[in-house]
């Protein structure tokens, strides 16, 4: 459950503010920015494939050099500049929009510098986050943060749903700027965060930053293959989701409001794993818990294309299902993986770990939403492409099942941060019991 105690008096509560009005402006945006897409430029499936691909495509131009910055740079500093960056990039879309200058290709380019942005915001954050609470209370913490998630999936597509209704899809991203200014405010005052670093580390070139990351991951014997299982699963969940705004809208002919009921249907579920991650993390063992969360989001994917076959109401069933059931499984899996990494990582590499995670696992998300959008157009069609797509993400379980995730039971933080030729073995099952 969502345990307030052990967070008390730390300032966690207004970080997780800050947190919470920038994660309900992102909703809005992550929901509006597509509809701007299909109702008001009125895309092809090929081209809302690239627009899908231009947002991921942030991971593969900035997502190591963020990493390395969150661990060079002071990070409280690092979230107020990005949320003000993100702040005056979005408000372009509707001003543009009212100078009657808008167009596909103007959305991308926001898209992916709103996305480049929020990938160095994360990889702050990602590392301002244990320094703030302590190693101890980072489940705890980790659960609050993905239940923010879900409630802003709760509240955000249901508002942005009505916000489009009445002022139409560019307009409502203003609300997500306003946001981002709301959290820089909050997050003023909170301490700073200078990044922990050995005296060798002080001048340390960029590059070798960067693949000092790489190296801790690629021998993480734990680790290691959930950032294959999430790369893979994110390649076939970005196909997905390539098409899936398309598909309800003009196949299943669902409005911009019912699509964001529906939306929050996966909201609540998120909810509702964050609340439980740790219980059911204890009760079956963390590895096994991961392995049926990468599993489960596919086979109720399929509900969806499924759902062209039946009348509309049964169709808002079986997306219903699937949202909820696709975010229940998403949310557990984040608050397990992300308390993993944060637990063992030392402070001075946490940054760069997670942005090379991010890069490796996000990095596909282009590729493979070009690909859903190629897809649609040949004799599979929308909904042929999102059954592969959905039976894709199944198979990400085969990773964690066959290594040494599947023997993991609970998460025992690192007794000391270590330096780097120890820190992969710190990362290692035997820091598991």
């Amino acid at each position: 459950m969502f345990r307030i105690s052990p967070l008390r008096g730390v300032g966690f509560f207004r970080l997780w503010f800050a947190e919470s009005v920038s994660l309900a402006g992102a909703q809005v945006t992550a929901f509006a920015i597509p509809l701007v897409a299909v109702l008001t430029l009125h895309a092809s499936a090929w081209q809302m494939g690239l627009l899908s691909a231009a947002s991921s495509a942030a991971v593969l131009a900035f997502g190591l050099s963020a990493g390395a910055w969150a661990d060079r740079y002071e990070r409280r500093g690092l979230m107020l500049l990005a949320n003000a960056a993100r702040a005056l990039v979005l408000l372009l879309v509707p001003v543009l929009y009212l100078l009657d200058a808008l167009n596909l290709y103007v959305l991308a380019s926001v898209a992916f510098v709103v996305a480049a942005l929020s990938l160095l915001f994360d990889s702050a954050m990602a590392s301002y986050l244990p320094r703030l609470v302590g190693k101890e209370r980072l489940i705890h913490a980790n659960s609050w943060v993905q239940g923010t998630v879900s409630v802003g999936e709760v509240a955000g597509p249901g508002f942005a749903g009505m916000l489009v209704q009445l002022l139409g899809a560019p307009l409502t991203l203003l609300v997500d700027s306003v946001s981002y200014l709301v959290s820089s405010a909050t997050l003023s005052t909170l301490p700073k965060a200078v990044p922990e670093r050995a005296a060798d580390e002080e001048h340390e070139p960029h590059l070798k930053a960067v693949k000092s990351g790489l190296r801790l991951l690629r021998q993480d014997r734990v680790q290691g293959p959930l950032v294959i299982a999430a790369a893979h699963f994110n390649f076939f969940t970005a196909m997905f989701f390539a098409l899936y705004t398309l598909y309800t809208i003009r196949v299943l002919g669902f409005s911009s409001f019912l699509f964001g009921a529906l939306t929050m249907v996966g909201g609540a579920s998120g909810l509702l794993g964050a609340a439980i991650a740790t219980r059911v993390g204890r009760r079956f063992g963390v590895g096994r818990t991961l392995i049926a969360a990468f599993v489960l989001p596919g086979l109720t994917g399929l509900l969806v294309p499924a759902a062209v076959n039946v009348s509309k109401p049964l169709a808002m069933i079986c997306v219903g299902l699937s949202a909820f059931f696709w975010s229940f499984a998403v949310v557990i899996n984040l608050i397990l993986c992300e308390t993993i990494k944060q637990a063992l990582v030392p402070d001075r590499y946490l940054g760069r770990v997670t942005a090379t995670i991010r890069f490796v696992s996000w990095g596909v998300e282009p590729v493979g939403a070009l690909l859903g959008g190629a897809l649609a157009g040949t004799v599979l069609g929308i909904p042929g492409t999102l059954t592969l797509a959905a039976a894709g993400i199944t198979l990400s379980g085969l990773w964690p099942l066959f290594s040494e995730v599947r023997r993991l039971r609970d998460v025992t933080p690192s007794p000391a941060d270590g330096d780097p030729s120890t820190a992969p073995d710190a990362l290692d099952t035997q820091e598991y019991r």
